[in-house]
């Protein structure tokens, strides 16, 4: 593979590395906008499928567990197979995740797709990163700022059209248009990508895999952290609308609002946030960014008013979606630094399999607080507690060497 970074210049939207960087960053959109459109739907689908909150909880949990659990697989394939063979097969397990879900007429059906679902997202998301690496090194983070915006914008795209699948009780057609462009993007990654398909025997080296990974006591720590902001990020998103629904009775209009802004605020977030962790240090912008996260949810949670409850979530937006970019063009600097014996794919699939996986658990934990204390606010006031402790870590961790 041919990488820009032996160039004087990166460019990141033109060439063959800005192509496959933005056809990249179309398939996490398209990927994105599918996986949204589930907390959205969540209320006419909880109630088409008879769900309580914990239940419809549980199954956002599933399609996050089976997305970290296909990380380090993916990565650690995409590191002996290739790139361009996980990608395309992860986007054809999504694609047919999605088919399922349309068809779905039990809760079992439910899970079933949605795990589909995340085992095609998980597998995409390592190779994506990985193969960004080799094309950038000193553009690494805006590289991996504009794929963490597509993402956002998917979800943008999402919150409006599952708030008029909502508003019309459509909500099995809402996909439609989703899967049409996965056959878009399937159809281009296999015309432009350069690389050969491989089909082989893997290993997955977990024993080498942990003894990398863990050996280092600074990532260690930094896994925690990532740990609290995947679990707060995830249980976030899942039920903003929801919460925006019962809880503040606002109406449908302005919950689909107030999702879409959760998503639309982290597109620049995430761009300025690659582009600052370029600039200067990139674990001061990562506790920046968890702090003021924390303190938006502190505004949305002692408000019942609108504009407010919005102002929380702008904030929130703000300050969250600036730390994936950052964080993980540090940990990539770290592994390319230390190199020895590391597969940037597979080791960091396997730092995301643990993060994604334990934060899975957010939305169970919203649904299960919310069926034994009916309260979203004693929910949402541990997601703050849980980011606060993640920028206090990363603090601590700034001074570690290793």
């Amino acid at each position: 593979m041919a990488s820009s970074s032996n160039d004087q210049t990166e460019y990141l939207l033109r060439g063959y590395a800005g192509r496959i960087s933005i056809l990249l960053a179309l398939g996490w959109l398209v990927i994105m906008t599918g996986r949204s459109l589930l907390p959205p739907l969540l209320p006419i689908i909880s109630l088409e499928l008879s769900l309580d909150e914990f239940q419809a909880g549980f199954a956002l949990t599933v399609v996050w567990l089976a997305y970290s659990l296909a990380q380090y697989p993916g990565g650690r394939f995409s590191d002996q197979l290739g790139k361009k063979t996980v990608l395309v097969v992860s986007l054809l397990i999504m694609l047919i995740g999605l088919i399922l879900l349309t068809q779905i007429n039990s809760y079992y059906q439910f899970l079933a797709a949605g795990a589909l679902m995340g085992i095609g997202a998980g597998g995409y998301f390592c190779p994506t990163r990985a193969l960004l690496s080799d094309l950038y090194t000193k553009k690494r983070g805006q590289a991996f700022g504009i794929q963490v915006a597509s993402g956002r914008t998917g979800s943008t795209i999402a919150a409006s059209i599952g708030t008029i699948a909502l508003a019309y009780g459509v909500w099995r057609r809402a996909f439609i248009p989703v899967i049409i462009l996965f056959g878009v993007v399937i159809i281009l990654l296999h015309i432009w990508n350069k690389e050969k398909y491989k089909f082989s025997r893997v290993t997955l080296d977990l024993s080498g895999t942990g003894a990398r990974v863990f050996s280092s006591r600074k990532l260690r720590w930094i896994l925690i952290a990532y740990i609290f902001f995947a679990f707060t990020s995830q249980a976030f998103a899942s039920f903003l609308p929801t919460f925006l629904l019962t809880a503040r009775e606002f109406t449908v209009a302005q919950a689909g609002f107030g999702f879409a802004i959760l998503f639309l605020i982290g597109i620049p977030s995430t761009l300025i946030g690659g582009a600052l962790g370029d600039r200067f240090s990139r674990m001061h912008i990562v506790v920046a960014a968890l702090s003021i996260g924390a303190f938006g949810i502190l505004i949305l949670t002692l408000s019942s008013s609108f504009y407010v409850v919005l102002l929380g979530i702008i904030v929130y937006a703000l300050g969250i979606w600036a730390f994936p970019p950052v964080m993980q063009s540090y940990i990539f600097t770290m592994f390319s630094e230390e190199n020895e014996g590391i597969t940037a794919g597979g080791d960091f699939g396997a730092l995301k399999t643990i993060y994604t996986g334990v934060g899975s658990f957010g939305s169970t934990y919203v649904g299960l607080i919310v069926v034994y204390f009916g309260d979203y606010g004693i929910a949402f006031m541990g997601l703050t507690i849980a980011l606060v402790l993640g920028a206090i870590i990363l603090f601590f961790t700034n001074r570690m060497k290793n």
